[in-house]
């Protein structure tokens, strides 16, 4: 009987232990769906595809292993990312980049969405970096750690 308990109890911490490193979603496409959804900005934002987002980002090949990005369709500088990549150094110095090159681009055109690009959630947990730009800072934190698990 012990034997039976202390087999099952091993068995049952395997199985835990094998999901503690994944991210709470495994898919960037319906996390970053999510958050586009959650956020309500779903109307005025389009998803990427991604060719694209390697050419906005400068992602080095072989960087980025997925990843789905949404940016507005208007004049505001809304994006919401999900990366998994094989290098987050690398990656979130390639994010960093891409927000100065987006703020100088809106402080000539549209400066009141500055405002958004300064204050950018940008977070990572273990390969998967969260990129959130919009008006909402506190939820995008919510959203992102959410994602992040």
């Amino acid at each position: 009987m012990l034997k039976k308990f202390v087999s099952s109890f091993l068995a049952l911490l395997l199985l835990v232990g094998c999901g503690a490193g994944q991210s709470a979603g495994t898919d960037p496409a319906k996390d970053a769906e999510k958050i586009v959804s959650e956020l309500g900005i779903g109307d005025k934002m389009e998803a990427v595809q991604e060719r694209v987002v390697r050419g906005l980002f400068f992602f080095d090949e072989g960087l980025i292993e997925k990843c789905s990005v949404y940016i507005a369709n208007d004049k505001t500088a809304d994006v919401v990312g999900v990366f998994d990549t094989s290098d987050p150094k690398a990656a979130r110095e390639k994010i960093d980049a891409y927000l100065a090159s987006a703020k100088e681009q809106m402080q000539n055109y549209y400066p009141d969405e500055v405002f958004k690009i300064d204050n950018a959630v940008v977070e990572e947990k273990g390969n998967r970096i969260v990129l959130i730009v919009t008006s909402d800072i506190e939820s995008a934190k919510k959203l992102a750690q959410s994602v992040l698990g």
